[in-house]
C-alpha cells in the first residue's frame, strides 16, 4: 500500500463500506497501537428509536468506562436512580472496570449476554464457551487485555431477543515523518454515511511535531442489527431438528435399506404409522462407535446399557452385544444432528438381533445382569468391595483416587488389535486389581518380611483365610503384573513371559483381554462367595 492509500484509509473505507459488522466474529473493544497506527473499537446498545439520531454525527454516544449505575441529582434536589448511567437509550455492552489505580483494572462482558447465552467462562483460555445441542463447546467470546471479539450469530441472536441495535464505534490513527508536500497531499476532510454507517476522515499537518509532521484520522460508527425473523428455541422443539438414514436391513436383492430415526415417521406398540419401520428397530455399529466416549471421561460416561453427557444428553444402548453396539432407530433420531452424523459412520448392516441381556431387560422387563466382559467385571468388582466393607469393616480395594477414576469409567474389552489400546487397558485393569490391594489392611492379618510386595502380601492373606482358589488368583495378578510392565517401561521379559501365559500372539489382543478381565470376574465372584461364608 503507498503513502498516501495509507494516510487517505483506503483500505480501511472498503472495510467499513462492506465488510465491517458481518463477520463471523466481531471485535466489540480494541485498544492497539502499532508501528505509526492506533486502532480503537468500542461499542454500545441502543434503542432502535435512537438509531436516526445517532448517526448524524460521528461522536461515540457512549465512552469507554461510562454507562456505570448510579444517581442524577436535579436542581430542585430531587434524585433519579439510572441502570446505565444518565442516557436511557443507551446500554454498555463492556464494562472497563476500574478502581483508580488502587486495584487492577479489567473489562467485563455484559453479564445478561452472558446469562442469555449461558455461557461459561475459562479463565485460563481466555474464553467464554457456550454448550451447543450436543453439548459441544463453541467459542463466544475471546478476551485478551487490549481486545475483545463476539461470534455474531450469538450477538445478533441477543440483540433480536432483546429488540436492540449495537452501535460499532471506531477510531483509526496513522501518521507520517513525512510533510503533506512532500507526500504530494492536501488537507482533507470528508464525511460519508450510509444506512448503517457513518464516519469522518482527514489528514492535517501534525503542529509541533519533529517526528509526526502529518496526521490522519478516520472515526465513526457502523450499526449491527439482531438477527431477521428470529425464533426462540424451544427445548421441546421439533422444528430444527434434522434426522439421518440408518442402515436397518437388506432387501430381497441383497441393497441395504435405509430409514429415519424421526419418530414421527415410525411406528410403535400403540398403533402409530402401520406398516413403517418400528421405533424399536435395532441399529448395528461396530464396536468402535464407543472410542470417542472412552477417551473423554470427563465428558461421557459409559456405563451398562446408557450413555451419558454428563447431565446434558443420555442415549439408550446395548452395548452388552459381543460384536455390535445397537441403538433402537428412535433413540437415535433424539440425538443432535452432529451426534447422529458420527454413529452414522459406523453403521453396519443388522447382524441377528439384539443381546440376551438387553432382549430380557427392555422386552421381557427382567432384572438381568451383564455378560459383557467388562460391564460384568465392574459389577462384580463393585459387589464384592460393598459386600467386605459391610462385612470386614475395611476395603479390601481401596477406592481410586480423584486422579485415577477416568481408569474405572474407560475400562473396556479393546475393539480392535491396537496395542496402545490394549496396553491402556491392561493398566487400568491392574489399577483396581493389583494397586488398590488395601496392603495396610491385609498387613495386619499375616507375618510380613521386608522384601513382601503388595501381591505376595495378599498370597499370604489368602493362604492364611484358606481361600481355595487362591493360587489362580495369585498366577492371575502377577500375570496381569507383568503385561502392566510392558506400557509402564520397556515390554521385556516379564511381559513377554505374561504374554505366553495369556496367549496373545494365538488369541489376538481383543479376545485374550476379555478372557483374561472374564477370568478376573470369576475369581472375584469365589471370593467374595469364599468371604460371605468365612469368618471375620
Amino acid at each position: 500500500m503507498s503513502e498516501q492509500s495509507f494516510l487517505q484509509f483506503d483500505d480501511i473505507q472498503a472495510y467499513v463500506a462492506g465488510r465491517l459488522g458481518t463477520e463471523s466474529w466481531i471485535t466489540v473493544y480494541e485498544y492497539t497501537e502499532k508501528d505509526r497506527e492506533k486502532i480503537g473499537y468500542f461499542c454500545a446498545l441502543v434503542t432502535p428509536e435512537a438509531i436516526e439520531q445517532c448517526l448524524e454525527n460521528t461522536s461515540w454516544d457512549l465512552l469507554i468506562g461510562h454507562g456505570m449505575p448510579g444517581f442524577v441529582h436535579y436542581p430542585d434536589d430531587t434524585q433519579r436512580y439510572y441502570r446505565f448511567g444518565y442516557e436511557e437509550n443507551f446500554e454498555p455492552f463492556i464494562i472497563d472496570r476500574s478502581f483508580h489505580g488502587l486495584k487492577p483494572s479489567y473489562l467485563e462482558v455484559s453479564e445478561e449476554f452472558r446469562h442469555f447465552h449461558n455461557l461459561y467462562e475459562d479463565r485460563r483460555a481466555g474464553v467464554f464457551i457456550a454448550l451447543d445441542d450436543n453439548g459441544d463447546d463453541v467459542e463466544v467470546v475471546r478476551m485478551a487485555p487490549k481486545k475483545i471479539q463476539v461470534r455474531a450469530k450469538f450477538l445478533r441472536d441477543y440483540l433480536a431477543a432483546r429488540g436492540m441495535y449495537m452501535l460499532l464505534f471506531f477510531e483509526f490513527d496513522r501518521w507520517s515523518p513525512k510533510a503533506l508536500d512532500e507526500l504530494g497531499l492536501e488537507k482533507q476532510n470528508e464525511d460519508r454515511q450510509e444506512a448503517a454507517y457513518k464516519y469522518v476522515r482527514f489528514i492535517d499537518a501534525w503542529p509541533s511535531n519533529s517526528i509526526r509532521k502529518t496526521f490522519a484520522r478516520l472515526i465513526g460508527k457502523r450499526v449491527i442489527k439482531g438477527t431477521e425473523n428470529y425464533r426462540p428455541a424451544l427445548p421441546w422443539g421439533r422444528e430444527s431438528q434434522q434426522y439421518e438414514d440408518f442402515t436397518i436391513g437388506v432387501d430381497e436383492d441383497d441393497n441395504e435399506v435405509h430409514y429415519s430415526g424421526d419418530e414421527e415417521q415410525l411406528s410403535n406398540y400403540f398403533g402409530k404409522n402401520p406398516g413403517w419401520p418400528h421405533y424399536l428397530t435395532p441399529v448395528f455399529f461396530r464396536k468402535a462407535v464407543m472410542a470417542k466416549y472412552y477417551n473423554d471421561p470427563a465428558k461421557y460416561r459409559v456405563e451398562d446399557g446408557n450413555l451419558y453427557c454428563g447431565g446434558y444428553w443420555s442415549l439408550r444402548l446395548d452395548n452388552n452385544h459381543q460384536d455390535y453396539v445397537t441403538v433402537y432407530l428412535g433413540d437415535l433420531g433424539k440425538m443432535a444432528h452432529k451426534e447422529q452424523l458420527y454413529w452414522k459412520s459406523f453403521n453396519v448392516v443388522p447382524d441377528g438381533g439384539i443381546s440376551d441381556v438387553a432382549f430380557r431387560r427392555g422386552i421381557l422387563g427382567e432384572w438381568t445382569d451383564a455378560d459383557e466382559p467388562a460391564l460384568a467385571f465392574k459389577a462384580a468388582y463393585g459387589r464384592f468391595r460393598d459386600r467386605w466393607r459391610e462385612k470386614f469393616g475395611w476395603d479390601f480395594f481401596k477406592p481410586l483416587g480423584a486422579g485415577d477414576e477416568h481408569y474405572w469409567h474407560t475400562l473396556h474389552v479393546p475393539a480392535s488389535e491396537n496395542q496402545k489400546e490394549f496396553d491402556d487397558q491392561v493398566m487400568a485393569l491392574a489399577k483396581l486389581l493389583i494397586e488398590r490391594l488395601n496392603e495396610r489392611e491385609v498387613a495386619k492379618h499375616i507375618t510380613v518380611e521386608v522384601n513382601d510386595k503388595g501381591i505376595t502380601k495378599f498370597e499370604k492373606y489368602l493362604d492364611g483365610i484358606g481361600f481355595p482358589d487362591r493360587q489362580q488368583l495369585i498366577t492371575l495378578l502377577r500375570n496381569l503384573n507383568g503385561l502392566r510392565s510392558g506400557p509402564a517401561h520397556v515390554k521385556g521379559r516379564d511381559y513377554q513371559r505374561a504374554a505366553q501365559h495369556f496367549d496373545l500372539d494365538k488369541k489376538g489382543l481383543s479376545r485374550a483381554f476379555a478372557e483374561l478381565i472374564e477370568e478376573a470376574t470369576a475369581l472375584l465372584e469365589k471370593l467374595d462367595t469364599f468371604s460371605l461364608s468365612a469368618g471375620s
